[in-house]
């Protein structure tokens, strides 16, 4: 008599990295086409035939074009797939872990200038669909409060390290970093002074220097 064979346990590894290069690929073409088209003008449709998948499956991956505008955020900030808290990423974990607080701006400017390249046509895509889309403008406001929360926590790093010079505390300093490295302070160095990207970075490093450490 024959022993019954053993079910193999299935897997699913296969699925799960098709899904997930499936949503990379939806996430690259929204990016392109917000970009050039704006939010408002952009369909799943064309998202779904730029990415080369049916629209079903992208409704099916990410519910919405809110979904995908709320995910693509999340995924250029970090600059990792999966759009993980930018604070736990690599270059987040290497400026922290700087003991030397002009050399931890210096980290963190080039840090701040290689996120804001990915990130700002995004916040110009959500900031002209914010004037007419409620859900837009929500996106936008909670972009903005994880924004200041992330800077705050910098400033926080520098005030436990009694690196913050006298008279500014760590509110004070959350919010300093929160203007000098916003992504419209970037766009008129960049777009209309003609800074280039390395310029950016170092000013923005020395400026914060100046106003947050001692002389």
């Amino acid at each position: 008599m024959r022993k019954p064979r053993k079910k193999r346990a299935y897997d699913a590894t296969g699925r799960r990295r098709t899904a997930a290069g499936n949503q990379e690929r939806v996430l690259l073409a929204a990016r392109r086409l917000f970009a050039e088209r704006g939010y408002m003008e952009t369909t799943i449709d064309a998202i779904a035939a730029e990415a080369d998948l049916s629209a079903p499956t992208v409704y099916a991956a990410f519910g919405s074009k809110h979904g995908i505008l709320s995910r693509l955020i999340d995924r250029l900030v970090s600059g990792e797939a999966g759009g993980p808290s930018v604070l736990s990423t690599a270059q987040a974990r290497d400026v922290f872990a700087e003991e030397d607080p002009r050399r931890l701006l210096e980290k963190f400017a080039g840090h701040m200038a290689e996120i804001l390249e990915r990130v700002a046509p995004m916040y110009d895509a959500m900031k002209n669909a914010a004037r007419s889309e409620p859900d837009v403008a929500a996106l936008y406001a909670r972009a903005l409060g994880n924004r200041f929360r992330n800077l705050h926590a910098l400033a926080e790093r520098l005030a436990a390290r009694g690196a913050l010079r006298g008279g500014v505390d760590t509110e004070q300093a959350g919010r300093t970093i929160w203007a000098v490295s916003s992504p419209e302070v970037r766009q008129l160095l960049l777009a209309h002074a003609g800074w280039s990207h390395e310029r950016y970075a170092c000013w923005l490093a020395t400026t914060l220097a100046a106003a947050l450490l001692p002389d």
